[in-house]
């Protein structure tokens, strides 16, 4: 066997033919199941601050929560089982919008500091305390600067950044910002010098970051620090750096402008700002988004600025088929950043900001986006919440939707931090009004069972495709069955045309003409029944043949038949208009009726007899018609001694025919009467459809 002959027999196989469809299903046939489970706990603390922190590197977590006791502000640690460490009162009060507990480790010792803000009035301090080390840093109540404090209510805004050691003496800074409303300062960044106790800032500015982030963009291993402005217009052009207007403005770690800041006029604008890094180019992009009246502002628009505060390139929103609030979000890669825009659906863009890919979200509603790590890997997912459908949803930072859950919170304000267990256990502490919950997203075991979805789908394709096999295996099997059941009918049809008395009287008429020595005629008559029998033989395995062959066949058995009955009979043959004697038509369906007209009809008169054999089309059909004027049917079985064979097997010769034909052929024996009701003869007619 060849080569050829391998491949051949390999690709026609049912195993090879199951894997093409199987394949194609793969790409639209995601696994059964998510490949993470999550779960969510409600926590028992209500009514205060509660963080998780690994206060002393254990890798286990403690609780650290503030709260209002009487007469002090106090902050408690406990530990796993919720044993008390130690409680730290403070002298002032704590307000959410000015302090939330955070965590550091300036001196680098693996054993971190509780940070918390608090105010008297308008005095703004600073609280340190590494409350599980016993002789650990400690600073109470160092005076920062005055807040905005109206009617006994604190307008000021104050957002941690992060730590940096800016001075190189090995121990980290703290930076943080402020902004401030209906009052003019304080609007500023700060770093703190916790060894010294110094306090730096930059100069006074108008318009200050809402959430300043620190990340090394220039890549000089120092950090800038940039974020998110809105123009609230509380202060005119009569500051520097006016909030009528929102700024893209970038300061260094010693909180001086890194370049001249770019302004973006327009009340009540918003601009988003994110570090961006690639294998190519260190900058940053920008979400600008006017939310005001005025129209003549700067459309909405994405921009990419080089790190040196210089327009790369921008495209409007509306190009990219977008419009309202969008939210930017830049995930940092190792390779190069994504950069993506969130409306409802995510949408992927390229540092050319033209889109790679579009991802469908399963929300009907406005949703706000949080990132956190929530399975405890070190990468942040996406967490999407919808208050109106009640649903959650965690996206990969890949934008693989990882796992959706039913989940409602009293507001859309989510503060995180990490819970480990002393099984080191990792769950999301979430906090959300007074509320808090514990987020846990595991991996799925069975996950992969539900790739046995991809064998049961190619068996079920292997199946199917055995099964038509099967039945065109039997189809066929039929077909050759009807053939040679044909076949056998026609070899019957010849013989029942060919009977014994036919061919006894053709050679007895043969033979008189032989004895009353009229040999021409004698020759004639031999000549004509030789041509009806190569007829037949050369025809034995034909089913169909042409209008003309068959008149050419039925035209030399009646002159046979005259030849032998004398002046009997007469015949004519009428071929109608239209019809080209080219269609094809059963083999022996004009004979099988003329030999039983003749035989029982024409024969059985005192007179002499008429044989009209016809041709005519009717629309798709060829209608083919055998009429005498014989005694008739009725009068014919009571005379007649034929078993009637040759019209059954006609009847079943079509039968067959009809099976395999998409149009059957109908044919009808009809008898004749004058209009004394007395039968004057028959008509037989087939009806073949022409194709």
């Amino acid at each position: 066997m060849n080569i050829g002959s391998i491949l051949k027999k390999i690709i026609y196989s049912s195993g090879f033919l199951a894997i093409i469809p199987t394949i194609i299903i793969m790409f639209f046939l995601s696994p059964v199941g998510s490949k993470y489970s999550m779960s969510i706990e409600p926590g028992e603390y209500h009514n205060g601050q509660y963080r998780y922190s690994d206060l002393n590197s254990d890798s286990i977590s403690e609780l650290v929560y503030a709260e209002k006791g009487i007469p002090y502000f106090y902050v408690g640690v406990r530990d796993k089982d919720l044993h008390f460490y130690d409680q730290w009162n403070l002298l002032d009060s704590i307000n959410p919008m000015i302090s939330d507990i955070f965590f550091g480790d300036y001196d680098h010792n693996h054993k971190q500091e509780i940070y918390i803000f608090t105010h008297k009035g308008d005095s703004l301090f600073l609280n340190v305390n590494e409350m599980l080390e016993p002789h650990g840093t400690r600073m109470d109540r160092i005076f920062i600067t005055k807040i905005g404090y109206i009617k006994g209510e604190v307008t000021s805004v104050l957002k941690p950044a992060g730590f940096f050691d800016e001075n190189g003496d090995g121990k980290d800074e703290l930076y943080f910002g402020i902004s401030t409303g209906f009052k003019q300062d304080p609007r500023r960044l700060y770093f703190f010098d916790l060894v010294h106790k110094t306090l730096i800032s930059s100069q006074f500015i108008g318009m200050i970051s809402l959430n300043p982030q620190m990340q090394d963009v220039n890549g000089d291993k120092r950090p800038e620090i940039f974020g998110l402005m809105s123009a609230c217009a509380n202060y005119g052009n009569s500051v520097p750096f006016s909030d009528s207007s929102t700024w893209f403005m970038v300061f260094n770690d010693k909180l001086k402008f890194e370049f001249s800041p770019v302004e973006f006029p327009g009340y009540v604008n918003s601009l988003e700002t994110f570090g961006y890094n690639s294998n190519s180019f260190n900058g940053y992009v920008l979400s600008h988004l006017p939310h005001g009246v005025d129209t003549t502002v700067l459309k909405p628009r994405i921009m990419i600025y080089s790190a040196d505060g210089k327009l790369v390139r921008y495209r409007l929103y509306n190009d990219l088929g977008l419009s309202g609030s969008i939210q930017l979000l830049v995930v940092k890669s190792d390779k190069a950043d994504k950069i993506y825009l969130l409306k409802d659906k995510f949408i992927e863009l390229n540092d050319k900001l033209e889109i790679v890919r579009k991802v469908d979200l399963p929300f009907n509603s406005q949703i706000p986006i949080y990132k956190a790590d929530l399975n405890g890997d070190g990468e942040e997912e996406f967490l999407l919440y919808s208050d109106i459908e009640e649903k959650l949803v965690v996206y990969s930072s890949g934008l693989q939707m990882l796992a959706e859950t039913s989940f409602k919170t009293p507001d859309t304000i989510w503060r995180f931090s990490d819970f480990w267990s002393k099984d080191h256990e990792h769950k999301l502490f979430l906090t959300s009004g007074k509320n808090s919950y514990f987020l846990k997203l595991k991996w799925n075991n069975y996950y992969y069972i539900g790739f046995l979805a991809y064998p049961a789908v190619y068996l079920l394709f292997l199946l199917f495709i055995i099964l038509i096999k099967r039945m065109n295996t039997l189809q066929v099997v039929q077909k050759e069955g009807l053939n040679r059941r044909l076949v056998t009918l026609q070899l019957q049809g010849i013989k029942s045309q060919l009977d014994p008395h036919f061919t006894f009287n053709t050679l007895n008429s043969i033979a008189s003409l032989i004895y009353l020595e009229d040999r021409q005629l004698a020759y004639d008559y031999m000549n004509k029944f030789t041509q009806l029998l190569r007829g037949l033989i050369n025809d034995a395995e034909r089913i169909y043949r042409s209008l003309g062959e068959e008149l050419e066949f039925v035209t030399t058995y009646l002159e046979l038949e005259k030849l032998r009955y004398g002046e009997k009979f007469n015949y004519e043959i009428m071929i109608g208009t239209g019809v080209s004697q080219l269609e094809q038509v059963p083999k022996l369906v004009l004979h099988t009726f003329a030999e039983n007209a003749i035989k029982h009809g024409i024969m059985s008169r005192t007179e002499g007899g008429i044989l009209k054999i016809g041709a005519e089309m009717n629309k798709d059909y060829l209608v083919l018609s055998v009429e005498d004027n014989g005694i008739g049917r009725e009068k014919a079985e009571g005379q007649s001694t034929s078993t009637g064979k040759g019209l059954r097997l006609t009847g079943e010769f079509y039968d067959i025919l009809n099976q395999i034909n998409k149009r059957p052929i109908r044919h009808y024996i009809i008898d004749l009467h004058n209009e004394n009701g007395e039968s004057v003869g028959t008509r037989a007619e087939v009806w073949v459809p022409v194709e």
